[in-house]
């Protein structure tokens, strides 16, 4: 089984709050290498370190993370992105998750214990 917690994950939020507050939930459960990015251009640009996570907000100043993730999925459909977001939208929600996101999660919902079994449940379903 692959430990993706020594692999890249990535937090893609215009919020500066929000982005340190997951940044340290990552850390606590042992991400090592987190890169923030304020846009998702910014997020696209640095997509060849390969990732195995992305947080993606759907509301930022210059970016629409659903199509954010459609660029993420095509270029490789196996990083697991979770949509990180305040905006209570159920078509947003089906979207999401029709391009190939792999959760949708409030902000206001978000603990360092929902984290650490999202990343357990893709840990485990990660082949070696």
């Amino acid at each position: 089984m692959k430990n993706i917690k020594i692999l890249p994950a990535f937090i893609v939020d215009d919020d500066p709050f929000w982005t340190e507050v997951l940044k340290q939930i990552l850390q606590k459960i042992g991400f090592t290498k987190i890169h923030t990015f304020e846009d998702g251009q910014s997020c696209l640009k640095n997509i060849h370190l390969n990732p195995a996570l992305v947080f993606l907000d759907y509301q930022m100043e210059n970016s629409n993370g659903l199509d954010i993730l459609q660029e993420v999925k095509g270029y490789y459909p196996g990083i697991e992105v979770i949509f990180c977001t305040a905006l209570e939208n159920l078509e947003v929600a089906i979207a999401a998750m029709e391009f190939g996101s792999v959760e949708y999660l409030l902000k206001t919902t978000v603990t360092e214990e929902l984290v650490t079994d999202l990343v357990s449940n893709f840990q485990s379903s990660q082949v070696a």
